[in-house]
């Protein structure tokens, strides 16, 4: 039992659905396939966020709070300092959306749009012609089915079922996610027993922890989330050192999630003969963050865009004629999370009295003027004037003097940020063919491996960054 499709995508998840959604508006045919039961998908998290100005930029129906699958649109965030005496306000515009519900919703859309969705549908083994993706097999009840497409896309989450499972040598790395590339989060959905009391705000960020509460079902309710590389347990210590350390009102734990997040860099390349790979499955995510959803439908509409040119040409999507997703993704959005993920390398040294520091001078939010707030990352990278450049050598000067910054991880950060920029400007420049790649990949990996781990020493635990 056979069938034949334009574009077959493995996974209907945020990223598998929204491209999947994007091309069939286009006009071409697509197939979704999923392995768990249309009920099931997006069950093992509850609540997450979007950035609302990436919501509207990727051209989805704006959320609203009265839907059941919006909580609330926010536009501001705060940070706390490590020694709890400084709050830091910044902007977030974020849209806090319930993913079930969302998903659902997304299905229906698709749907009328002719997206075809198959659940309960697992993907086995790749189909090759002349040693060239062509299709997949798939169970469903039991029964193999074969599946034929100009187009295989890989949106399995971290898994990635179908990357990690191509030939060596067909183009794409086939590396599987261990410990320390990825980061493991624990959330505590909790209700505080006398909401009256002083706790933190909804969208509180102890940015040392890696920790935060984040807005949850109601206002008397948050959640409790941490994340740290290498195991749940260096989660759950990072977690019990936060909690020895403030005071908090009583609260119950409702219900507990967990899960883990890609923080490592991607594929050198997402796209093969007849391949291509988004999200999770792609290692696609805000180095500062760890999630990866809007960032990746960031991803989808550049590969919408070439995908839909070459099938309406005809034939066979080979490798050369998907290579400008690479170009147009990693000489921009890929270049700055790439450099983003080595800055971190220098900033995750930091200790507690350091992190207090440079939050308080602005060092890494800038405080703002006349009550204006300030918008961190939005595009990824900040700019800075002459005379702001000088301000902040001043203050890491100060910082020096007065023994509240250490001249050793002074000197990792400024290591990390000259390696940061040579990474980033070598992004930029992405070979336009497939001709130049392995050159290009041999000087990437030169200087991927001059990148340093980052310790971070808490009374409970030492985590380690690679």
């Amino acid at each position: 039992m056979s069938e034949s499709i334009d574009v077959l995508i493995i996974g209907a998840g945020t990223a598998g659905t929204y491209l999947g959604w994007i091309l069939a508006k286009k006009g071409h045919s697509v197939k979704i396939i999923e392995k768990d039961k249309r009920e099931d998908v997006g069950n093992r998290l509850d609540v997450i966020h979007f950035e609302s100005d990436r919501v509207k930029k990727a051209g989805l129906p704006p959320f609203n709070p009265e839907d059941p699958d919006c909580i609330e649109i926010r536009d501001t965030s705060t940070v706390i300092t490590p020694d709890f005496e400084t709050e830091i306000k910044t902007r977030a515009l974020l849209s806090i959306v319930r993913l079930t519900p969302f998903l659902n919703k997304m299905y229906k859309i698709l749907e009328s749009d002719g997206v075809q969705l198959e659940f309960s549908t697992k993907f086995e083994s790749l189909i090759f012609q002349e040693n060239k993706i062509v299709g997949i097999k798939a169970t469903k009840n039991g029964e193999m089915k074969e599946y034929y497409a100009k187009l295989i896309v890989d949106a399995s989450g971290t898994k990635a079922v179908v990357r990690t499972s191509l030939p060596k040598d067909y183009g794409v790395e086939t590396f599987s996610l261990g410990p320390y590339d990825v980061m493991y989060v624990l959330l505590q959905y909790i209700k505080w027993t006398k909401p009256n009391l002083p706790h933190p705000e909804r969208d509180t960020n102890y940015i040392y922890w890696i920790l935060w509460f984040g807005p949850s079902l109601s206002e008397d309710e948050a959640i409790l989330g941490v994340g740290q590389p290498g195991s749940y347990e260096n989660a759950r210590l990072a977690r019990e050192d936060f909690l020895n350390q403030i005071d908090l009102p009583p609260y119950e734990v409702i219900k507990k999630e967990r899960g883990f997040t890609p923080y490592r860099r991607p594929p050198y390349s997402l796209v093969a003969d007849g391949f291509l790979c988004i999200g999770d499955a792609a290692a696609v995510t805000y180095p500062f963050s760890g999630h990866g959803v809007t960032a990746t439908w960031m991803l989808c509409m550049i590969a919408a865009e070439i995908i839909d040119r070459e099938l309406q040409k005809g034939g066979y999507l080979t490798r050369e004629r998907l290579w400008d997703i690479n170009v147009e993704y990693f000489r921009d959005q890929g270049a700055k999370f790439a450099g983003l993920l080595t800055q971190l390398s220098g900033i995750l040294n930091f200790s507690k009295k350091e992190w207090n520091y440079f939050l308080k001078k602005g060092l890494i939010y800038k405080t703002g003027e006349d009550d204006e707030l300030p918008e961190p990352n939005k595009e990824y990278e900040q700019e800075m004037s002459l005379g702001e450049m000088m301000g902040f050598i001043m203050k890491i000067l100060w910082g020096l003097i007065t023994r509240k910054l250490s001249l050793k991880n002074i000197r990792k950060l400024l290591k990390a940020n000259s390696l940061a920029n040579k990474i980033k400007v070598h992004y930029e420049k992405f070979p336009e063919s497939p001709e130049d790649f392995e050159s290009w990949v041999d000087k990437a990996e030169k200087l991927w491996s001059q990148k340093k781990p980052a310790i971070k020493k808490l009374s409970t635990v030492e985590i380690t960054y690679k």
